[in-house]
Formats: C-alpha cells, structure tokens, sequence
C-alpha cells in the first residue's frame, strides 16, 4: 500500500496545486491551466476527500459555464 503525497490534484486535463492554512485549518488551491488566462478557479476543504470533490465540481462547473456562453453564441 503507497501512502504518496502530492502536491497537485488533476481531473479532465485539468492541474490544481494543494496549499495548507493553518490558521483556518483548511486546504485549498488554485487550478493552474485554464483556457482563459483570466478566468480564477479555487477550491477548498476540511481534508484531502473534501479538497478533490470540490476540485472536481470546480472543475465541472467551470466546464458548464463554457458551455452555456457557447450555446448562448449560437
């Protein structure tokens, strides 16, 4: 059994870094390859299962709203 730790979470192409407050007793992170340069994905969580579930809805949110400005375009 591996017991790694990484400094980066990853999900459909997608990398976020892992930064510790330890003052708020939290995790969190910033997602660093986003389309638009300009865009600003974090997430945030109590333990490493919360961090990777709101890095992934994040991440799906961020992929809805690219979505809905497409479709609205057209």
């Amino acid at each position: 059994m591996s017991n790694n730790i990484s400094n980066v979470l990853e999900y459909k192409g997608f990398i976020g870094n892992i930064e510790v407050d330890t003052k708020a007793d939290i995790l969190y992170g910033h997602v660093q390859n986003l389309k638009n340069l300009n865009d600003i994905v974090s997430y945030e969580g109590e333990t490493i299962k919360e961090l990777k579930d709101d890095f992934r809805n994040a991440i799906d949110d961020y992929l809805a709203s690219y979505e809905d400005q497409s479709s609205q375009e057209n």
